[in-house]
């Protein structure tokens, strides 16, 4: 479907922005055009608290994470301080990229190019040639700061200085998850994919109870039949996300359920009311998660273009299951379920992403297990048209 010329007209969006029930699905294009790809980077990705991980990524001075989305490319350090500070990954010279992928750059980062030198704090150290250089402050080029705060041991960045501060940004969510322990967790696994897929497809697949039967008939869709009774989905009106509350027996993150070999004890201190089921919060614009009784894992979803993406998918354990001796046996059989279901969702969003690229492909509708896309769909409208600046979705999902 192609995309009208006029795309960010909210006249085209007006079914999107109905009752789930009464809704249609995203236009083709939301998924292709160059154009919103480039709104949703200025209006979602720049302004929004984004995921990059733990802070375990970066537990000495001198460890850092590069990351790259949506245009920005960004690297987290922690400083001599103990302090975590991120950084625009270029240098102040003549803009070459730094650092890539995560290590430990000892007391300094050191451009490539021209060895200019800058502190773990981003200060400028050393800039050998420019002492003839008219009027240059070495105070006025060390490394641009990009806003990043911590919250449960989860690490987020953001490009925009007039965003609210983090705690703001989860809203609720933010005591939903609290039960879980999060400042005790520790990632103990990442996997990384590159996708030919939007990477709202994948934010969507996420919230979408609807295709576990089919998309996942033999591995989580077992687990469904067996265990499951109905989701209920709560959409919070002050919070940037929602999240999705399945109850079931057991654990959600092991294939075999409760009949299979035993795995880790339920997280030290859970209530018993989160013992009977699993939380899955979905914070705007990319970061998705699954917290259970035992264990939790995180989706980190990045934009790489209109058709492209790529995520990352982070295990989780509380400490205490860490430091048992028979961790790493007993986590494969955690890890095995990731391992089958995250691939079967790759190639459905890679299936889909190529249906919606097709010229005729025209919307669809909301069905009864999918109110939660529609959610996701109008506040992402919301935001990209500027609809509604303050960036609440309002309304509650059925």
């Amino acid at each position: 479907m192609r995309a009208p010329k006029d795309l960010l007209d909210p006249r085209h969006y007006q079914a999107v922005l109905r009752p789930p029930l009464e809704a249609e699905t995203l236009p083709a294009w939301c998924y292709t055009s160059p154009a919103w790809y480039a709104r949703e980077v200025e209006r979602l990705f720049l302004r929004s608290w984004t995921l990059i991980g733990r802070t375990d990524r970066v537990p000495e001075p001198g460890d850092y994470v590069a990351v790259d989305y949506a245009g920005a490319a960004i690297v987290a350090v922690r400083g001599r301080d103990g302090q975590v500070r991120a950084f625009a990954n270029a240098c102040r010279h003549r803009g070459a990229r730094l650092l890539d992928g995560e290590g430990n750059c000892k007391l300094a980062i050191k451009c490539p190019y021209h060895s200019w030198i800058y502190g773990l704090d981003g200060a400028l150290q050393g800039c050998d040639g420019m002492e003839d250089t008219r009027d240059f402050d070495r105070a006025r080029y060390g490394l641009r700061p990009v806003r990043l705060e911590t919250w449960g041991g989860f690490m987020f960045v953001n490009c925009s200085d007039a965003a609210p501060p983090l705690k703001t940004w989860l809203g609720e969510i933010h005591d939903m998850i609290l039960p879980y322990a999060p400042e005790d967790l520790v990632c103990t696994r990442r996997k990384s994919f590159d996708l030919a897929c939007n990477w709202k497809l994948y934010v969507e697949n996420f919230n979408d109870l609807g295709h576990i039967p089919t998309v996942h008939k033999a591995s989580l869709g077992k687990l469904r039949e067996k265990y499951d009774s109905p989701c209920t989905f709560t959409h919070y009106e002050c919070a940037q996300g929602f999240t999705a509350w399945t109850p079931h027996a057991g654990t959600r993150t092991l294939l075999d359920g409760i009949d299979g070999p035993k795995g880790f004890d339920p997280i030290p201190g859970l209530p018993e009311a989160n013992r009977k089921g699993s939380l899955y919060p979905t914070i705007f614009p990319h970061a998705c998660f699954g917290f259970c009784i035992d264990s939790a894992w995180s989706l980190e979803i990045y934009p790489q273009g209109p058709e492209r993406m790529r995520l990352v998918v982070s295990s989780l354990f509380h400490k205490d299951a860490v430091a048992r001796p028979d961790f790493e046996d007993v986590a494969q059989r955690y890890y095995a379920r990731m391992d089958v279901a995250v691939p079967e969702d790759n190639a459905i969003n890679e299936l889909t992403q190529r249906g919606l690229a097709a010229r005729d492909t025209t919307p669809g509708r909301i069905g009864k297990e999918e109110t939660a896309v529609n959610a996701l769909n109008r506040w992402w409208v919301r935001r990209t048209l500027g609809l509604d600046e303050g960036g609440s979705a309002h309304g509650r999902a059925a």
